[in-house]
């Protein structure tokens, strides 16, 4: 009955292009081949699950898992624009449907305690208006069962990732985060999901991961709405 009445107020849209579907499936039939679906087991990159034709990862990741459902080109990155710097938090609702089957795909949901997201600074929050990560995370968290906390906080401030070459970005988030006090014991013997927008070099993820592994979490998965392809200079 709830989720007939929030359609009815919200009907579904497609994560890629936005546009208003009559269907169950998180984006509509044109944008359905762009979603990047996992290799099979023999083929496919044992922490992205893609071919390796197509492997989105880095040389080193303290994360164990990641998932992308869609390249960060085309309608994908145009509906991720409008998410981030548009006013259209609504659109967590698209993409959260979107990471829900991804992961769900790559059997990434079933083992983890909990979800969380990429903090921002707080000044980046207040002329945004929200965090598209965090709206993320709690739409993934309605969807799958799974408790979103809010785990982490920024202890400096950064220039912002965007801006910045690929070579300085990780560089740029060491000794960034930290989990909050209140969380720090709830860590321990954990597993847990990272989420954000856009999956970019890799750097943040990875930073976040290493923090989580460094206070006891016993694992780490990352999960991505887009990914920049490495043979790409594309800029978040």
């Amino acid at each position: 009955m709830i989720r007939k009445a929030v359609d009815l107020f919200f009907p579904p849209r497609c994560a890629g292009c936005d546009s208003l579907t009559d269907t169950d499936f998180p984006v509509c039939k044109s944008c359905r081949p762009l979603i990047l679906n996992p290799a099979e087991k023999s083929k496919g990159c044992e922490i992205c699950f893609l071919e390796p034709k197509d492997c989105i990862c880095t040389k080193r990741q303290f994360y164990d898992k990641l998932s992308a459902s869609f390249c960060y080109a085309g309608e994908p990155k145009r509906n991720i624009f409008r998410f981030k710097f548009h006013s259209r938090p609504d659109i967590a609702r698209s993409y959260a449907r979107l990471l829900y089957y991804s992961l769900e795909r790559r059997d990434m949901l079933s083992d983890i305690d909990a979800i969380t997201y990429v903090p921002m600074r707080k000044s980046a929050i207040l002329k945004r208006g929200y965090n598209q990560s965090r709206l993320l995370a709690l739409r993934l968290s309605e969807i799958s069962g799974k408790p979103c906390i809010d785990l982490l906080e920024r202890i400096s401030a950064t220039e912002i990732q965007h801006s910045l070459h690929s070579s300085f970005r990780a560089g740029n988030l060491l000794g960034v985060f930290e989990p909050k006090k209140k969380h720090k014991e709830f860590i321990k013997g954990r597993k847990f999901l990272i989420v954000d927008d856009v999956y970019t070099t890799g750097s943040t993820f990875n930073e976040i991961a290493k923090t989580l592994l460094i206070f006891g979490a016993e694992g780490v998965y990352a999960a991505a709405c887009t990914a920049v392809k490495k043979e790409k200079s594309i800029e978040q």
